[in-house]
């Protein structure tokens, strides 16, 4: 590899990013956060232009790259040693080939001649098997294949993640390595917080909150499940809901959580805040009682991430990967268990009246300096890594 380690190494993510998934443009963003703050950084990440408005964001961190199509004498050249060579001409390949990158990270397809880092957040459709088409378990595994035999290294998101590649991929075992994600909050992010007027949503004082988008392994129902035995015992809790509604594999999902919502008269003790930006997401984990993840699967839970740096206590599904990213302060439940879950949230309800935990804000405070260091370290020696693989 020609790339020299006494200068900036530039990394280009060509993997343009959609709001449908916000959680994937947050992690870009934390990333590129998280190098920042590296001492004597060696990075530089450049990425295709968004389309959509709310991944424009990633601009503030990362440079943009923008494919040149003017078709000079190198353009003509390959297009001839193609033909010769009985070789398709792959146009869009020969303009992204000469990008002005050393290394492609985190991307679905690669270029001739330059390293690349593949990222595989999960392997849920092996888990949650009734989550997924036939098809899409074939076109994921398919996908899966792809990134594996081609990258030099493969990203993945947790210790939990990583067992399971060992077992879908032993031959590229040595490819692995885990990077665990640091949510990031706005800088004095108490106190911007403090400053969001607290009649926006009129939630009272007291709710619990559940920021996940409405996927279906999500499980919400679980929770509606657990308020509506509540209720059926005279406590009636509140529950705050954010996230986009949409789920392309089950797009009937919300609407039904929407009916069975109505159908046990739960409706007054649930909101649904639709998509909100990230400064008011940690506005409503810091006032709630506790944050919910009922989670059946996660790789590495946004959720979970945000409650830590924050310092927010959060419910958990008993699933290893949370038990791995270990929150403080966390309590664990089976989510098939409503009973259980209504159990922990009536304790809660009835002890609590919400605000900030400012014992964990503390801890989060000292802690988060050091957390975001490492995570941009641990990523900058992955990338030195695959280059020198090459």
């Amino acid at each position: 590899m020609s790339v020299g380690l006494k200068k900036r190494i530039r990394i280009g993510f060509l993997t343009k990013q959609s709001s449908d998934w916000l959680g994937g443009v947050n992690y870009f963003k934390n990333l590129f956060i998280a190098l920042e703050n590296v001492d004597n950084p060696k990075l530089i990440p450049y990425i295709e232009t968004p389309d959509d408005e709310r991944a424009k964001i990633l601009l503030k961190w990362a440079k943009p790259l923008e494919l040149k199509k003017e078709k000079d004498a190198k353009y003509f050249f390959n297009k001839f040693i193609s033909r010769l060579s009985g070789k398709k001409f792959d146009k869009n390949l020969y303009f992204t080939n000469n990008l002005p990158i050393d290394i492609v990270s985190h991307s679905h397809y690669f270029l001739d001649k330059k390293p690349a880092i593949s990222w595989i957040p999960d392997f849920q459709h092996i888990h949650l098997t009734q989550m997924f088409s036939r098809e899409e378990i074939n076109i994921r595994n398919s996908h899966y294949k792809y990134l594996v035999e081609n990258s030099n290294i493969v990203i993945l998101s947790s210790q939990d993640v990583l067992k399971d590649f060992k077992s879908y991929a032993p031959k590229y075992a040595h490819k692995a390595r885990v990077l665990h994600f640091v949510a990031i909050p706005e800088d004095d992010i108490y106190a911007k917080t403090d400053a969001i007027n607290v009649e926006k949503y009129a939630l009272g004082k007291k709710y619990f909150y559940l920021p996940n988008q409405f996927w279906k392994h999500k499980n919400h129902k679980v929770v509606f499940e657990a308020i509506a035995l509540l209720k059926e015992q005279g406590i009636n809790v509140k529950l705050a809901l954010s996230g986009n509604t949409g789920d392309y594999r089950h797009k009937e999902y919300f609407d039904e959580l929407m009916n069975f919502v109505k159908s046990r008269n739960i409706e007054e003790n649930i909101q649904n805040l639709g998509v909100v930006d990230s400064l008011e997401v940690y506005y409503l984990m810091r006032n709630c009682i506790s944050v919910i993840n009922p989670s059946l699967f996660e790789g590495w839970s946004s959720t979970v991430e945000e409650a830590k740096s924050l310092g927010k206590n959060i419910i958990l599904s008993n699933l290893n990967i949370h038990k791995e990213q270990n929150p403080p302060g966390a309590i664990y439940f089976d989510p098939n268990n409503p009973g259980e879950l209504a159990s922990i949230l009536k304790k809660k309800w009835e002890n609590s009246c919400g605000g900030p935990d400012h014992k964990l804000e503390e801890s989060a405070k000292k802690e988060l300096p050091q957390r975001i260091s490492n995570f941009g370290l641990e990523y900058q020696k992955i990338v030195l890594d695959a280059i020198r693989t090459t």
